[in-house]
């Protein structure tokens, strides 16, 4: 048996009243930003009622009110807008440009930063390549990234964190890890006020390399998606170990990059390894790095389904683990990638989905968001900031199993977590 219709609820235009929640068909034909919405004000009534239609549909299980009776067919509107309900469309239609026009900066300064994010992971792949048979090319090359990528962080203009598209991080190697690592660690750098130039290009330098001793582990226990052996485990941990060893000829080698190859998973409670170092014989720069590493490994796990939200990650992190890490850069941590970290699903009080996109460091409460609109193709998908644009709230994250295979599709989480970095004023 088929399943019946869906009823559509239609009212006439001169029932329209602020708290319905309405929709339009299309989307480059109305001036407003969203097919569905509901009505906020009497400009958004007076351009409805200016667009020539003579009924249009309403949800009323997501309207704030119910819609007043229609009226008397003497009192009903004119069929000609009037000067106010013009004006009303034109104002909007004039807001609507505006905010595609800067939809289509925010698209342009996140190709920028995949076009940067695409050229550092060839570099940070080669160092991978060469780190085994030339240390000291390695060590040079990473100084080269890290450099590039402290300059960023070290201008006066706010830093942007993008969450990148899978076509620039879809390989299965680790240069995105250490990528990820770099970028977060340095947020955190920077949110604690290191600003020395130096120390912000040799914590980068770090985190780049902080796993280099993996390129003696053997790829079989390397890439093992099943849980590893007491034996294989022990390997596992001696990659620190590993990385000091292929450095020890290079004198090149900054002493705080070279701690934190070997001390990237000491703990501040005792219970890391190698040597279960404690408390203030872990310096601040292998902090950093370790609480950055920490994240990514929560929420890039190699068996995707076991991955961490960032949101998850960051929440495990403070309510679980907080011993282990420097509190005070914990704390930092969580406000410098936001509440709702790039590439978190949210639902907002409204009832619509997104994905976070990216997060601007001086207002991190209103990420940037895709939403999911049907009417809008996916390619054209706004890009809408959740103070600006929508005057909304998050109402909760959701885990990506839990979307609607269409919303799925539309929003695209990412199977890996990968950021990327711009700040204005830069690749304009």
């Amino acid at each position: 048996m088929s399943s019946a219709p869906v009823k559509r609820h239609m009212i006439g235009m001169d029932q329209l009243c602020i708290g319905l929640h309405v929709k339009l068909d299309g989307w480059l034909d109305h001036p407003f930003l969203f097919s569905n919405f509901r009505i906020r004000n009497q400009d958004q009534i007076d351009a409805l009622r200016s667009m020539g239609l003579t009924e249009i549909e309403y949800f009323p299980l997501k309207s704030d009110t119910a819609p007043p009776p229609p009226a008397p067919a003497a009192e009903q509107p004119a069929s000609a807008p009037t000067s106010q309900e013009t004006a009303a469309l034109k104002q909007l239609m004039g807001e609507k440009k505006a905010r595609i026009e800067k939809l289509n900066e925010v698209r342009v300064r996140i190709q920028a930063a995949q076009k940067k994010y695409a050229s550092m992971a060839n570099s940070v792949k080669n160092i991978s390549r060469i780190a085994s048979d030339k240390p000291a090319v390695a060590v040079e090359q990473a100084k080269d990234v890290a450099v590039e990528m402290a300059q960023i962080f070290m201008t006066q203009h706010e830093t942007y964190l993008h969450l990148m598209s899978e076509n620039v991080a879809d390989e299965s190697g680790t240069y995105f890890h250490n990528i990820n690592v770099s970028v977060t660690s340095l947020l955190l750098a920077r949110a604690l006020g290191i600003d020395d130039a130096a120390a912000i290009a040799e914590i980068a330098q770090g985190a780049i390399l902080h796993d280099v001793g993996k390129v003696l582990i053997p790829s079989q226990v390397l890439l093992k998606d099943d849980g590893l052996t007491q034996a294989e485990a022990k390997l596992m941990n001696m990659h620190p170990a590993y990385g000091v060893q292929l450095m020890v000829g290079v004198e090149s080698i900054p002493p705080r990059v070279r701690e934190i190859i070997a001390f990237h998973h000491e703990m501040l409670d005792g219970s890391g390894y190698p040597k279960g170092l404690s408390g203030d014989a872990i310096s601040q720069a292998v902090r950093i790095v370790t609480i950055a590493n920490t994240f990514d490994n929560l929420t890039n796990q190699r068996v995707v389904s076991r991955s961490k939200t960032p949101s998850e990650a960051l929440a495990f992190m403070y309510k679980n683990d907080l011993a282990k890490y420097d509190k005070t850069a914990l704390s930092a941590f969580v406000k410098a990638l936001g509440v709702y970290p790039p590439g978190t699903l949210v639902m907002l009080k409204s009832g619509k989905v997104g994905i976070v996109m990216s997060v601007d460091s001086s207002d991190l409460l209103h990420p940037n968001l895709m939403i999911y609109d049907p009417a809008v193709p996916k390619d054209n998908a706004a890009i809408v900031n959740l103070r600006r644009d929508l005057e909304d709230e998050v109402e909760r994250t959701l885990r990506p199993s839990a979307l609607a295979p269409a919303i799925h599709d539309y929003l695209s989480p990412r199977k890996r977590i990968c950021y990327f970095v711009d700040n204005a004023g830069q690749w304009s």
